[in-house]
């Protein structure tokens, strides 16, 4: 049989002391599980990933002349029935704006998740939609139309 120790024993308060300090828990697993969770969750079909590198441009936006001109990068995802493509630029605060396009053209609900977080926008008619002050690190983007027709489509997940 199994003795019980209590918590207040010197020895159990030693050990739990040294694990703490020799190989603490990092702090950010619990969001990172639950974040790698979420995505599984999401994942009904898995878009393909395809980096195009552009030269210095300024990110599509009707606020484009709020944000300085920087350098950008465009990735497009592609499966049936959805083509995604996000053009990544640095917004003035230090955090990422997000342009981007889903084809066909109609309206989505277009939703970013990163570890503890989730940020949702609807396109307009032409696909369109613009994500400001997006936080680096691992995201992944999460589409379905407004009409409710066709599946929710997920990206693999990105850094930053």
């Amino acid at each position: 049989m199994a003795e019980h120790f209590d918590s207040s024993e010197p020895l159990l308060s030693d050990l739990n002391a040294l694990f703490r300090t020799i190989d603490p828990v990092p702090p950010e697993l619990a969001s990172m599980s639950l974040f790698a969770i979420t995505v599984e969750q999401l994942r009904a079909d898995m878009l393909e990933l395809e980096h195009v590198e552009t030269p210095e441009l300024v990110a599509r936006s009707h606020e484009a002349e709020e944000r300085e001109v920087v350098r950008t990068g465009t990735i497009t995802f592609a499966c049936e029935p959805v083509t995604v493509m996000i053009n990544l630029s640095e917004s003035p605060t230090g955090g990422m704006c997000v342009d981007g396009w889903v084809a066909p053209a109609a309206p989505y609900r277009v939703e970013l998740y990163q570890p503890g977080s989730r940020l949702a926008v609807d396109s307009d008619e032409d696909g369109a939609f613009v994500l400001f002050d997006v936080p680096e690190g691992p995201t992944c983007l999460a589409l379905c139309r407004t009409d409710g027709e066709g599946p929710t489509v997920c990206t693999p997940v990105i850094e930053l």
